[in-house]
């Protein structure tokens, strides 16, 4: 054997001997050492490069402890924990647009014309909002409207551009004395020969002097196909409504929507209050209405995260959208630009946290045991 070959294998066994005494840490280091040493020599031969400084190993005072995959996984099971199983269900998207706020220099955010209104319901649709919830607007005035005819010309418009879609609506009408449920939703079941300009109808919280009107009228859109959605705005409402439900004047599976921070519903303008609030509100309701869909609709400042702590609990329905909305987060000033925007929001956040957003029409009908009556040509 030459003495240069000798002189190679004890290099070789020197290497192998340090490797089996150092931390993978110190390997890793010595190693890329050795390279950037070998890499030197070439460099300053070719005259080209100044070879780079060696760095310094660094050696703990202690030596190494190894930690061996059995100890690994008897410290950190995390692949075997279950499923938790809160958002393994399917959510709707419910868009409120345009909504009751004073538009104009004020809110831009708000369509006028016939024709704004009914493209921003479609961009709303398109970007993944399946319900809607319209409050049509006046063109002349750009002012709100209760008026079965004007819902009806927006919705049109909306249909014409995007087909189906899940109608939400508010049909019922002021009288003396109360809420009257009947009168514009049966014009709207005419002029639809059937339901899709409501589908599914709003009703509101009560007191006990008006009670006789919301029975009426309930017992009446559940005869008629269409859909109640409770509107419960605080406590007081589930304890109403469910004295009318205990009495048969409508059908399970309710279909119930907590307000939180719009007009005279629980306030959320308090942190961390508004997310104790939500979620004491939200079990409450749960436990009361077992089996039934919930509908999450929120306002104010803290609509966005308060919509999410909603998609996190496993709610079936969230609203979002300009009528009960105005700045884009609840600590900058940034107003909402387009009502599809605060839907895509919506979208994106359902995607990361893994919730699949229901866009077919029928299939969220289907969720909501909701029925189509009306025929789309």
């Amino acid at each position: 054997m030459s003495e240069d070959h000798s002189i190679n294998r004890d290099k070789k066994e020197a290497v192998q001997e340090l490797c089996a005494r150092v931390s993978r840490r110190d390997f890793t280091l010595t190693s890329l050492a050795m390279f950037a040493a070998s890499a030197g020599t070439v460099f300053a031969q070719s005259g080209r490069l100044e070879p780079p400084k060696t760095p310094e190993v660094v050696k703990g005072k202690m030596p190494p402890i190894p930690v061996s995959p059995e100890q690994a996984q008897a410290m950190f099971p995390v692949d075997q924990e279950p499923r938790i199983t809160t958002m393994d269900k399917p959510l709707l998207i419910m868009s409120s647009c345009p909504g009751w706020q004073i538009g104009g220099k004020r809110y831009p955010a708000v369509p006028f014309t016939i024709e704004d209104q009914a493209q921003e319901i479609a961009d709303s649709f398109n970007a993944g909002a399946v319900g809607h919830h319209v409050h049509p607007r006046d063109p002349k005035t750009g002012l709100a409207q209760i008026s079965a005819a004007l819902l009806k010309q927006v919705l049109d418009a909306s249909f014409d551009k995007v087909g189906d879609f899940v109608t939400m609506s508010h049909t019922w009408y002021p009288r003396e004395g109360g809420i009257d449920y009947i009168v514009d939703t049966e014009e709207l079941l005419e002029w639809g020969e059937g339901n899709k300009y409501c589908q599914g109808a709003v009703v509101l919280p009560f007191s006990n002097n008006v009670r006789a009107n919301v029975d009426k009228g309930l017992r009446w859109l559940e005869a008629h196909d269409v859909k109640p959605l409770f509107e419960f705005y605080d406590t007081s409402a589930q304890l109403h409504f469910k004295q009318l439900m205990d009495e048969g004047a409508a059908k399970p599976p309710y279909a119930i929507h907590v307000n939180l921070g719009k007009h005279d519903s629980t306030a959320i303008h308090q942190d961390p209050g508004s997310y104790l609030n939500a979620i004491a509100n939200l079990d409450i309701v749960k436990r009361t209405f077992p089996g039934a869909h919930i509908g999450w609709r929120t306002g104010g400042r803290n609509w966005l995260p308060i919509m999410v702590l909603g998609v996190i609990m496993g709610v079936d329905v969230v609203q979002v959208g300009i009528e009960d909305a105005f700045w884009r987060w609840p600590h900058r000033d940034e107003i909402i630009k387009k009502n599809s925007d605060s839907v895509k929001w919506a979208v994106d956040i359902a995607n990361i946290l893994g919730r699949r957003v229901v866009t077919d029409p029928n299939e969220a009908r289907r969720i909501m045991d909701m029925k189509l009556t009306s025929k789309f040509a």
